[in-house]
């Protein structure tokens, strides 16, 4: 979370829609519990690529614990219920402001699948026409 001085406005670093938060949560339950670990890893067409992937409770625990007790840097989670989402710091600064959504195939509008996506938000990076990988800006 970000607090800005002076306000009392408090901002996560990323958005999830109400639809992402949806399909998270319906993973979760599936899988019996975990946390899904949101993070930029490098490769793709543009630079950097998006990772979204679940941790089941004892790696989401190890790596939490990592954090907690290594580094001066303190992890930002996430949730809506009881659907959380950790950004891996070393990650952080790249994924300001992007938003995760989850849309669902609509041939008529041309989607053929069901997929989250990942838009960036202009003013901190640029990203491909897959919406799969991305550039930080300056």
């Amino acid at each position: 979370m970000i607090k800005r001085l002076f306000s009392s406005v408090r901002k996560f670093p990323i958005t999830v829609t109400n639809n992402a938060w949806d399909k998270i949560t319906e993973i979760i339950k599936k899988k019996n519990g975990g946390i899904f670990i949101f993070s930029a890893k490098s490769g793709g067409c543009n630079g950097f690529s998006y990772d979204l992937k679940l941790l089941d409770k004892n790696k989401y625990k190890k790596i939490k614990d990592e954090y907690t007790n290594n580094s001066k840097i303190k992890p930002t989670i996430i949730e809506r219920h009881n659907a959380k989402i950790f950004i891996d710091p070393i990650s952080e600064m790249s994924l300001l402001g992007t938003t995760i959504d989850y849309i669902l195939e609509d041939y008529d509008k041309g989607i053929f699948e069901n997929k989250f996506i990942f838009t960036p938000d202009k003013d901190f990076a640029s990203s491909c026409g897959c919406g799969i990988s991305f550039t930080p800006r300056n």
